[in-house]
C-alpha cells in the first residue's frame, strides 16, 4: 500500500493505551467524540457499544479530547479515515467520514493517495485481500484462526495498479451502498457481482507474479 502513497497508522501504541484509558468514558457531549477497539468493527461498518477497553466495558464509549491526548492524535481521529480491526479470523474495515477515535490494536488509513476510499475500502474487505494475507503471513498467525494484522503487515499488502477508473468506481459504488445495506439487514452479505470477481480476478495475476519473483530470487541465491 504505502508504494502507493497510502498511508497507515496504529490507533494507539501499547503505552498510550493505558494512557488515553482515562479519558474513555460514557458521557457524549461537545468535548467527547465515539471510541471503538477492534471486537466493535466488522466489514463496511461499526458501533462503539458495549466496548471493551482495558478490562473495563462500557455501554456507549467516547472519549474526552483534552491535551493528555496529542494533536496529531486528535486530528487524526477527527478526519475520515479506513478503520481497520486487528484481532480478526478476516480482514474488516470501514471507512468512517465523522470524527472516531480507535484503540490499541485498531489501525486507520488516513490518506488515500488520491484514491477514491471506497474503492480502497472493497479491496480490503475482499476475500482476496483476506486470502493474500493469510498465505503471505502464515507463520505469524495467532492461535484459534486469528489473523496477524499490525501497520506493518497493512503496509505490506497488495494493491491492484493500473485499474480503469471505470472498475474503480464499480468497485467504489458497491462499497458505499454496503454500510447502507447492512443496517437495513444485518444478514447482509457481499454477493457474487462483477465487482467481486474482476477483483479476485487481479489478485490472482499479482499473487502469481510475486510467486514466480520470489522462487526467481531463492533460486539465484
Amino acid at each position: 500500500l504505502t508504494t502507493l502513497g497510502l498511508k497507515v497508522c496504529s490507533g494507539a501504541t501499547g503505552f498510550e493505551a493505558q494512557k488515553i484509558k482515562e479519558n474513555v468514558c460514557e458521557i457524549e457531549n461537545d468535548h467527547t467524540i465515539p471510541f471503538t477497539v477492534s471486537g466493535n468493527i466488522d466489514r463496511y461498518v461499526f458501533n462503539n457499544t458495549n466496548v471493551r477497553y482495558m478490562k473495563d466495558r462500557y455501554s456507549k464509549a467516547h472519549i474526552y479530547l483534552d491535551s493528555n491526548i496529542t494533536e496529531s492524535k486528535q486530528e487524526m481521529w477527527k478526519n475520515p479515515k479506513i478503520v481497520i480491526a486487528g484481532m480478526t479470523k478476516q480482514i474488516e474495515a470501514c471507512y468512517v467520514e465523522t470524527p472516531l477515535a480507535i484503540g490499541v490494536g485498531v489501525y486507520a488509513i488516513y490518506d488515500f493517495a488520491g484514491y477514491n476510499p471506497f474503492y480502497i475500502l472493497g479491496i480490503l474487505n475482499s476475500k482476496c485481500t483476506t486470502d493474500f494475507l493469510i498465505a503471505e503471513f502464515s507463520d505469524k498467525h495467532l492461535a484459534g484462526g486469528y489473523l496477524a494484522i499490525n501497520k506493518s503487515t497493512i503496509e505490506q499488502f497488495l494493491f491492484p495498479q493500473n485499474v480503469p477508473m471505470e472498475i474503480q468506481q464499480q468497485i467504489a459504488d458497491l462499497a458505499k451502498t454496503i454500510p447502507i445495506a447492512k443496517k437495513e439487514n444485518p444478514n447482509f452479505s457481499w454477493l457474487d457481482v462483477p465487482s467481486q470477481a474482476f477483483i479476485l480476478e487481479v489478485f490472482n495475476l499479482l499473487y502469481t507474479f510475486r510467486l514466480k519473483v520470489q522462487k526467481l530470487i531463492e533460486s539465484d541465491s
